[in-house]
Order: C-alpha cells, then structure tokens, then sequence
C-alpha cells in the first residue's frame, strides 16, 4: 500500500492567473511521475483550472 509523501511534484509560478499557470504545473507532475493511481490534484478551484485547455 503506498503512503502519502505531500510531496509536490508539478508547480508554476507567472505574474498572471491565466489558464497556463495550471496547465503548466500538471504537465511538470505528469512528465515527473506519469499518470499515478491514486495521486491527487489539489487546486484551489480558481477559473483557470475550468478553462478548456486544462
């Protein structure tokens, strides 16, 4: 069974809140670790994570 680490593992900074921003950070955990089971995506729920795109 594997245990939670609260390690992050994608992240992005940018003087904007646009659509990118996110995009950016789950590309970088995706491209680090691939598609995990059981790996959780925390967001704070902004617009930017309900853009197409994202």
């Amino acid at each position: 069974m594997a245990h939670a680490t609260r390690e992050i593992v994608g992240w992005s900074m940018t003087d904007h809140l646009g659509a990118e921003l996110c995009y950016d950070a789950l590309r970088m955990a995706l491209d680090q670790r691939g598609p995990v089971p059981g790996l959780i995506l925390h967001s704070d729920r902004g617009m930017q994570y309900a853009s197409g795109d994202y």
